[in-house]
């Protein structure tokens, strides 16, 4: 009978404070509590997962943003670890926050910034910590984001932009960074179109030129003009070879 009184109190208690945490607009998810190697890593610092341990974040879209520190989170699990610190990696937290990239509004993308541990508005496609909960007009401070560590595909005004885009962040999610995936498929469709250039020139132009030399030899009398021709064959493989490289080149800039 007393541990049922015991459990009923102890239900009413957790129901009446909820309200006040949920209130205080504090992280409300269960976390976990890892050792920090960054001896400066405060409340609402991103941080990025590296060989040395957690430390903080310190470029834009970094690719390897590991959650946000949260001192006073709802529920934590440590695991028997009291030396580390809560990280969120899901759920509602608050991050810091700088207007780098111009007013935060609701609804936008939050990732780092080259600033240690610092958000920032996403103003282009990259890594994203999360999604603002709250508009945010000043300078430095702190608001809440909804945690989701992910690639976000932004803005692209170029077609071909936004289909390599799509290609690098749809079809092979699990490379480790979309964007430079983009770039690699970008220099593979190039180098395709040099050697396609080049083996149209050589197979359609460089038979001439074979032709040109053995009439060369069988007829003396007409040197000049096999001459000639030999000479617009040779011009003609190199406008070739030239157009696959610009072509290349147009492709990577895309």
């Amino acid at each position: 009978m007393k541990l049922a009184a015991l459990l009923f109190y102890l239900l009413l208690a957790v129901f009446y404070l909820l309200p006040t945490v949920h209130a205080q607009n504090k992280s409300i998810e269960v976390t976990s509590v890892y050792e920090i190697a960054d001896t400066e890593a405060k409340e609402g610092d991103i941080m990025v997962a590296t060989d040395k341990g957690l430390v903080r974040a310190a470029q834009s879209f970094d690719n390897k943003m590991f959650g946000v520190i949260a001192e006073q989170p709802v529920l934590v699990y440590r695991n028997g670890d009291t030396k580390g610190k809560p990280v969120v990696r899901s759920g509602v937290a608050n991050i810091n926050v700088i207007n780098a990239n111009g007013p935060i509004k609701y609804g936008d993308y939050i990732t780092s910034s080259t600033k240690a541990g610092i958000g920032q508005k996403a103003s282009e496609s990259g890594y994203v910590i999360g999604m603002a909960l709250a508009e945010f007009n000043g300078q430095e401070g702190q608001i809440p984001v909804a945690i989701r560590i992910e690639y976000a595909e932004l803005t692209n005004p170029r077609f071909a932009g936004r289909l390599f885009g799509f290609v690098g962040s749809s079809f092979l999610e699990n490379v480790k960074d979309p964007k430079q995936l983009g770039m690699i498929i970008r220099y593979m469709a190039a180098g395709l179109v040099i050697l396609l250039s080049f083996t149209f020139g050589f197979l359609t132009f460089s038979r001439s030129i074979v032709k040109s030399v053995e009439s060369l030899g069988r007829n003396p009398l007409a040197k000049t003009t096999i001459q000639l021709s030999m000479i617009i064959n040779i011009a003609l493989l190199v406008v070739t070879g030239v157009i696959g490289i610009v072509a290349s080149i147009l492709i990577i800039r895309l």
